[in-house]
């Protein structure tokens, strides 16, 4: 099963996931990224905290990134 990295990008500035989730694909890890960032946006808008700038940057163990999540446009599709 593939590693995948959810870096957390927030501007110029980058919060680098050193360990990685074991997952099954690319479509898994896009889940995970748009389940965290689900809550990361319900704690903002708890604490008045802004999350425009902020994404998920899902790489490889190589360092390639993948896909990008905007924490900014998730919604809760449930």
């Amino acid at each position: 099963m593939p590693t995948f990295y959810f870096h957390v990008r927030d501007g110029d500035r980058l919060i680098e996931d050193p360990e990685g989730v074991d997952l099954p694909d690319l479509d898994a890890a896009r889940a995970e990224a748009a389940t965290a960032a689900r809550q990361i946006r319900a704690d903002a808008l708890k604490t008045d905290r802004a999350v425009a700038g902020r994404r998920f940057e899902i790489t490889d163990q190589a360092g390639r990134v993948l896909a990008t999540v905007a924490i900014k446009d998730v919604l809760d599709s449930h």
